[in-house]
C-alpha cells in the first residue's frame, strides 16, 4: 500500500507538477528499498508455509499411523487396506496445498482488504462505500459457492478411495480371476470406477473455472465502478490527481486477495476433504494402548527380568464385536500352567480366533481379565507383552526385505547366527539355503515366492528369534497337505520344546501333541470338555 501511494505521488510530481529526476530520486530510492523488503517478505512467508506444512503433514502421518496401530487389526477390519493407504499417502500429501496455499491466502483475504479499506477510507472515504458493498458479495459469491465445490471435493476423494480399493483387489486377485474367466469382468468395473472418478474430478475443475471466472467478473466490474465516480470526481475537480490515482491503483488490492482465495479454495478443499477423512479414521476406538504412550504414565508392577512365567489365566472373559447382538466369548475362563501345551478347538465361530486376538492384545476384553502370573496383564507395557509371548498365524505377513529381515522382523538387533538359529528350529534352514541368495534373498510381495510349508516354518522362525516363554499358535496346519504339515508340525514342536503353547486347531496331527484340549462352542467353554 505503502509502495502504491508512493507511486502516484512519484507519477504526479514527474508528470503533473513536472519535477525534475533529482527531485523524486529519494521517493524513488525508498520505492526500490519497500520492493526488496517485500521479495523479502514474500520469500519468507513462502518458505515458513513449506516448512510448517511439511512438519505437519509428517506429524499427521506419525500420529494416524501410531493411532491405527492402537486401534489394532481387529478394529480395522471394516476398512479398505487401499482406501487407508490412499488417504496415508495422497490425502495426506494433499493438506500441503490446504496448509502451505489455501489457508495463508484465507488469511490474506481478511488482512489485506482491511488494510486497504481503512487505508482508502483515509484518502477517500466515498470509494469505501462501494467496497464495502461490492467486497461482502463477493464472499457471499465464494461461500455459495464453495458449499457445492466441498461436496464435488468430498466425493472426489471418495471416488478416489474406491479406484485405489478396485486396482488393488484386480491385482491381487488377478489368478483367481482369470482362472474363474472373470478378469475382463473386474476390468470392466475398474473401468466404471475411473469413468466416476474422473467425472468427478471434471466436475470439480467445471466448478473451479466457473468460480474464478465469476470473482474475476465481479473484481473487475467492482474496479470499474471505483474508476468510474473517480474519473466523475476528478473532473468536477473534487479530487486531486494524486489522490485519485492512489485509490485508483489500491483499489485492484482490495479485491485480488479475494480472487486469490477462489483460486486456492478448491485445492484447499481437496486437503479439508483429506483432513475429514483423518479425523475420522482418528476417531476409531483404540482396541490397544498405544505405543505412543509406552512408558508415559504406565508402570508394569511387573519385572519381567526377575519374573520368569509360571502361569497365563482367563478369568471371566468376555467380548462382543462392535454392531454384534451375540458376545463372540462369554464368560471364558480356563489356567494354562508354566510348559503345557494346550489346545482350543471347536467349530468355526466358535470364538478361537478372537480369543487368540485377546491373547495377543489386539484388542481388550470387555468383560472379566487375562491374568499373567495371577496379576492382570494391563499392568504391562505393550514391549512387555511382546516379550512373553509370540504368534504363529494362519497366515504370515511378509514385508518387502530379505529373508534374514523378515525372520528378525520382532528383533531387528538380532545377529546372523540367532537368525540361522531360529532358522534351524523352525527346520526351515535347508530351504533357505536353496534360495538363489539363501538368507540374503528378497521375498517379494508377501512372500509370494514360497509355498505354503515355507511360509509357515518362516513364520515359526519368526516366533523362535523371540524366544518368549509362551506361544500362540493359530491354525497354522490350515490348507496344507500331508506331507507338508508332517514338516511344520515337526518344526512346530522343536519350537515348542520347554515353553507354554497354545494351539488353536482342527487337526489330529497337532491336537495329539497337545497335553490338555479346550473346547469352545458359541463363545463359551463346554463344561467337562476341559
Amino acid at each position: 500500500m505503502a509502495w502504491t501511494i508512493l507511486l502516484a505521488g512519484v507519477i504526479n510530481d514527474g508528470f503533473i507538477k513536472e519535477q525534475t529526476l533529482s527531485g523524486v530520486l529519494p521517493t524513488l530510492v525508498l520505492m526500490a528499498a519497500l520492493l526488496l523488503l517485500r521479495a523479502v517478505c514474500i520469500w519468507l512467508a513462502e518458505n515458513s508455509s513449506q516448512h510448517a506444512s511439511g512438519l505437519l503433514r509428517r506429524k499427521v502421518r506419525s500420529d494416524s499411523l501410531a493411532h491405527l496401530i492402537a486401534v489394532g487389526p481387529a478394529g480395522l477390519s471394516a476398512e479398505r487396506t487401499a482406501e487407508l493407504t490412499s488417504t496415508l499417502g495422497q490425502g495426506v500429501d494433499s493438506l500441503d496445498a490446504y496448509l502451505s496455499r489455501f489457508l495463508p491466502s484465507a488469511a490474506l483475504a481478511v488482512m489485506v482488504p482491511a488494510g486497504v479499506f481503512i487505508t482508502i477510507g483515509v484518502l477517500d472515504p466515498w470509494t469505501t462505500l462501494i467496497l464495502l458493498f461490492t467486497g461482502p458479495l463477493l464472499i457471499l459469491l465464494l461461500a455459495v459457492i464453495g458449499s457445492r465445490t466441498r461436496s464435488l471435493t468430498q466425493r472426489r476423494f471418495e471416488e478416489l478411495g474406491w479406484l485405489s480399493s478396485f486396482y488393488l483387489d484386480m491385482i491381487q486377485g488377478l489368478a483367481t480371476l482369470k482362472a474363474f474367466g472373470r478378469a475382463e469382468d473386474g476390468a470392466e468395473m475398474v473401468e466404471q470406477v475411473s469413468r466416476r472418478y474422473g467425472e468427478a474430478t471434471m466436475d470439480v475443475l467445471r466448478t473451479a473455472f466457473q468460480t474464478s471466472l465469476m470473482m474475476e467478473w465481479a473484481a473487475t466490474a467492482a474496479t470499474a465502478l471505483v474508476a468510474v465516480q473517480i474519473s466523475f470526481r476528478l473532473i468536477r475537480g473534487d479530487l486531486s490527481f494524486d489522490l485519485a490515482l492512489a485509490v485508483l491503483m489500491l483499489t485492484p488490492e482490495f479485491f485480488a486477495p479475494l480472487r486469490r482465495l477462489a483460486i486456492e479454495y478448491h485445492a484447499g478443499q481437496e486437503g479439508n476433504a483429506a483432513l475429514e477423512r483423518i479425523t475420522k479414521l482418528n476417531a476409531l476406538p483404540p482396541q490397544t494402548r498405544s505405543v505412543t504412550t509406552e512408558g508415559q504414565g504406565m508402570r508394569s508392577s511387573l519385572e519381567l527380568s526377575s519374573l520368569g512365567f509360571s502361569s497365563l489365566e482367563l478369568s471371566s472373559v468376555g467380548f462382543t464385536y462392535a454392531g454384534s447382538d451375540s458376545p463372540a466369548l462369554e464368560q471364558v475362563s480356563f489356567v494354562i500352567e508354566q510348559g503345557q501345551t494346550v489346545a482350543l478347538i471347536g467349530p468355526s465361530g466358535a470364538g478361537k480366533s478372537t480369543l487368540a486376538k485377546l491373547l495377543m492384545q489386539f484388542m481388550q476384553p470387555d468383560q472379566g481379565q487375562i491374568l499373567i502370573n495371577g496379576q492382570p496383564a494391563q499392568n504391562l507395557q505393550p514391549s512387555d507383552w511382546r516379550r512373553i509371548i509370540s504368534w504363529v498365524p494362519q497366515q504370515p505377513a511378509f514385508f518387502a526385505g530379505t529373508v534374514a529381515q523378515n525372520i528378525a522382523l520382532g528383533r531387528p538387533d538380532a545377529s546372523i547366527e540367532q537368525i540361522h538359529e531360529a532358522a534351524r528350529v523352525a527346520s526351515a534352514q535347508g530351504f533357505i539355503e536353496a534360495l538363489p541368495e539363501g538368507f540374503n534373498t528378497l521375498l517379494g510381495e508377501n512372500g509370494l515366492r514360497l509355498s505354503g510349508g515355507q511360509r509357515q516354518r518362516l513364520a515359526i522362525a519368526r516366533a523362535a528369534i523371540m524366544n518368549t516363554p509362551v506361544v500362540l499358535l493359530d491354525e497354522f496346519t490350515a490348507h496344507l497337505d500331508e506331507d507338508t504339515e508332517a514338516q511344520v508340525v515337526a518344526a512346530m514342536s522343536a519350537l515348542m520344546q520347554g515353553r507354554t503353547a497354545v494351539v488353536i486347531a482342527h487337526r489330529a496331527a497337532t491336537i495329539a501333541s497337545a497335553q490338555r484340549v479346550i473346547t469352545l462352542d458359541r463363545g463359551r467353554v463346554i463344561q467337562g470338555q476341559q
